[in-house]
């Protein structure tokens, strides 16, 4: 397959400089020069791991690849005729960062070797100069493209402290998801294998949910957006991740309430999540909701459904019937964005209509029809304004409050709008405008 050819994985070379250089590989390679071949491709990998440094010290920050760098700068520097810093090179980034893997460096010190061979005469064999086939050089272009110059320079052991110090300065630039999202996956996310990205999740898990100073309460939400659209990247790969670490990941600081509300965002969008947490954790959350409707209705992974989620918050209210507005505001800011999110906005709009019919005094009417059906109005399908106007005519604690007529026009006005005459208003008699 194309895809598997050198010709192919030569195009995804990383760094526009590599990628330059490296067509002199080729062209020696495919004009039979093979021992050119080898040399040259040894050189650019020297170079290339040295670009990558370079970028993670300039555009990251990364520590580890400013002192890589000093050390080999010095190496040349007292030994400007020797090559022993290509050494020095070689194995401190393979020592200290996650770019060479094992294998990547076994393949690497092989390539050395027959360079070696390539550039310097062996005078006591027949052929004073290596002579490496076709298929020798094919091999070493292969795993050197695979193993160094495709790979992005951000696989490196400490991405998480340069990536949330970005979050942190881009955080008031960067409000949209969509906008967040497209920075995030041009600056690192594409640029990660999989290991790093679960090591990132892990490690932006703990800023998340268990951290609490200053500084981590001010950035909770910017880094919360970025796990969160980590996750969605590969749900199934961070699942499982959470799943063999479930104590790490259920040791969640749930007494803050930021951190608890934050935590219920991504677990009512991701139930599995839920489920993979730690009985002691689990027990812990459901006492919760029990005892207090906001966190209840947050708690979208207790049910099966939504329906069935939507069904216990009435319940709740029903039973404990003592606020005008039996859901504060963040709780619907909560439920709407859900619901909007997860295509259940007729779902959250029988809940409201609900909510409105158990109106109970003049205040909770007027506040009620303020928060929980104004802003849905314009959503309504014909059969939810029919059941809303039985229970305005139905209910004199709604009909009777001085503010009905003025809603009441706002309603007659969306349905006109929405679906023209096709209500009869004179059935509903306290129905007035």
């Amino acid at each position: 397959m194309y895809t598997d050819s050198i010709e192919y994985l030569s195009e995804k070379i990383y760094h526009h400089n590599t990628k330059e250089y490296f067509k002199e590989v080729m062209s020696s390679y495919t004009n039979g020069n093979n021992r050119s071949a080898i040399v040259m491709l040894y050189s650019v990998v020297v170079c290339d791991l040295v670009y990558k440094l370079q970028e993670l010290e300039d555009k990251y920050s990364d520590a580890n690849a400013k002192t890589i760098l000093d050390a080999i700068k010095e190496e040349q520097r007292q030994h400007p005729n020797s090559s022993s810093w290509e050494n020095i090179l070689i194995q401190e980034v393979y020592d200290k960062t996650n770019l060479l893997e094992v294998h990547d460096k076994e393949n690497l010190d092989h390539l050395k070797r027959h360079r070696n061979l390539s550039a310097h005469p062996v005078l006591d064999q027949l052929d004073i100069l290596f002579r490496p086939n076709k298929e020798n050089v094919r091999s070493h272009i292969r795993n050197m493209l695979d193993g160094v110059l495709c790979k992005s320079p951000l696989l490196s052991n400490k991405l998480i402290v340069p990536f949330v110090l970005d979050l942190e300065f881009i955080k008031n630039e960067l409000v949209k998801d969509e906008d967040l999202s497209r920075y995030l996956e041009s600056k690192y996310f594409s640029k990660i294998n999989n290991a790093l990205g679960q090591n990132l999740f892990k490690e932006l898990w703990r800023f998340v949910f268990r951290l609490e100073d200053d500084k981590c309460e001010d950035n909770r939400y910017i880094n919360f957006q970025a796990l969160r659209l980590l996750f969605n990247r590969n749900p199934n790969q961070f699942l499982a991740a959470v799943q063999g670490q479930a104590s790490y990941f259920s040791e969640i600081r749930y007494d803050n309430s930021n951190i608890l509300y934050h935590m219920q965002i991504l677990f009512s969008e991701n139930p599995r999540l839920y489920e993979s947490m730690t009985d002691d954790l689990k027990v812990i959350l459901v006492e919760k909701a029990n005892k207090d409707i906001d966190i209840l209705a947050h708690s979208v992974y207790l049910s099966s459904n939504v329906e069935e989620h939507f069904n216990k918050i009435l319940f709740h209210v029903s039973e404990q019937e003592t606020r005008e507005l039996p859901l504060n505001l963040d709780t619907m800011n909560f439920l709407d964005v859900f619901s909007k999110n997860k295509n259940y906005l007729p779902e959250l709009i029988d809940l409201m209509i609900k909510l409105f019919e158990k109106s109970y005094s003049y205040d909770s009417a007027d506040d009620r029809f303020s928060y929980y059906i104004k802003p849905y109005v314009y959503e309504f399908s014909k059969e939810q304004f029919i059941r809303l106007l039985e229970i305005i005519n139905t209910n004199s604690q709604i009909y009777e409050r001085r503010q009905a007529k003025v809603d009441n026009r706002y309603l007659k006005t969306a349905i006109l709008t929405l679906y023209g005459e096709s209500i009869n208003f004179s059935d509903y008699e306290d129905f007035k405008i």
